[in-house]
């Protein structure tokens, strides 16, 4: 007998074991969880699969909206390939759907491929640097008027807090934090051996920008220094503030190397300095999205002008959205409604969340085959409505 619901309070434990133990992470990261947020299937009584959603909020081309924060998802090998996680998929969607207060789900993928076949894109894109902090030489003088200091975590939180908000306001895919984001990503506890370190960046006493970073030894196979710095954290508001946090890294004499694994596509630290090759920047996936009522979801962001945009949906997961629709758009307001007749591209729901989000545009995406085109003059169009106002990033360890 298989039953697919949430979890009790007493199956919790058991719940956060088979979670962690399925996707090889600590146990500490599986708890906190309230059980009515889960959904997993049980095979006479045993956990079969574990399946989660955090309620959190992200911004959205600017605009904060709510987003189910999928997480915990595992499935014991004793019961693979038997169409659990489907079925808990489908249910959550629907339930999404039918209580009509979050039209959005996302998600950290283990692997891409298993959720785009529920219909999640990939909606941002990340970079990683690796570079000795020698080679961090700045193209052109900057003025920096202020000065930085080391922050005291236990007493100045809500300095981290004001700079990370301040700098969030009209931005594209930053979670809302809480107090458990920050001390399970960001301010989680360093490797043995490291120390961490936290410093701002103010001027006239306004902080400007931070900088979360631990420092310790490393393995390196030839002779030369033999620490790292890993930045966990950077927000800076101003050029001044990006370039004095750069530069109290760059003064690192004794590490071989800075690593940053989580750098926005539209970093300007490449754009600053002499050698930006020598960043050896890596890029990878980022956060997946799911529109799961995409006639709400499609209004909760802003849009840069009046447009009118007809697409067909194809969408067999949540049938409510499968067919054609029309996305009237302005600077104010924005509306979605059905329509009938002819439509300018066909598209599945993972292309349609990363076209949504900006991280590619409609031209980009026919290009690479992932939508039918039917007006080739609407792709302009379609470019130009969607555009948003900064690429998406998502700064997030974990949810």
């Amino acid at each position: 007998m298989v039953e697919i619901r949430p979890a009790r309070a007493d199956e919790m434990a058991d719940v956060g074991r088979q979670a962690a133990r399925q996707l090889g992470l600590s146990p500490e990261m599986f708890q906190g969880m309230n059980p009515e947020w889960t959904l997993c299937a049980f095979e006479d009584g045993r956990v079969a699969t574990t399946y989660a959603a955090w309620p959190l909020q992200i911004r959205f081309n600017g605009p904060p909206a709510p987003i189910a924060g999928v997480t915990w998802v595992s499935t014991h090998p004793a019961y693979r390939r038997r169409g659990y996680l489907r079925a808990i998929v489908r249910q959550h969607f629907e339930q999404l759907h039918e209580e009509g207060d979050v039209a959005l789900a996302g998600l950290h993928p283990a692997w891409m491929a298993i959720y785009q076949r529920y219909g999640y894109g990939t909606v941002n894109t990340r970079h990683s640097y690796r570079i000795d902090p020698r080679q961090l030489t700045f193209a052109h003088p900057l003025e920096m008027p202020g000065t930085l200091r080391e922050v005291d975590i236990a007493e100045e939180f809500g300095l981290l807090v004001d700079v990370y908000r301040r700098f969030r306001e009209e931005r594209n895919g930053l979670v809302h934090r809480g107090r458990a984001m920050w001390d399970a990503g960001p301010l989680s506890e360093p490797p043995a051996g490291h120390q961490r370190t936290v410093l701002a960046y103010e001027e006239a006493g306004e902080p400007l920008g931070y900088v979360i970073y631990h420092s310790g030894p490393g393995t390196f196979p030839t002779p030369g220094p033999a620490h790292y710095v890993e930045v966990m954290d950077l927000f800076a508001i101003t050029p001044a503030a990006h370039r004095a946090l750069w530069g109290a890294l760059a003064a690192y004499d004794n590490a071989r190397e800075i690593r940053w694994d989580n750098a926005p596509l539209d970093d300007p630290l490449p754009n600053m300095l002499v050698e930006p090759r020598m960043l050896d920047i890596r890029a990878r996936d980022g956060i997946m999205a799911r529109l799961v009522t995409v006639e709400d979801a499609l209004t909760l962001r802003p849009y840069p002008e009046r447009a009118r945009l007809r697409f067909a949906l194809r969408d067999e997961l949540c049938p409510w959205n499968d067919g054609r629709w029309q996305l009237e758009t302005d600077l104010e307001t924005s509306a979605v409604t059905r329509v009938d007749g002819d439509v300018d591209i066909t598209l599945t729901p993972d292309t349609l969340a990363s076209l949504v989000w900006g991280r590619i545009t409609t031209t980009d995406a026919a290009r690479a085959g992932l939508l039918d085109v039917h007006d080739e003059r609407a792709l302009a169009r379609w470019d130009t409505a969607l555009r948003t106002k900064y690429v998406p990033y998502e700064a997030e360890h974990t949810w």
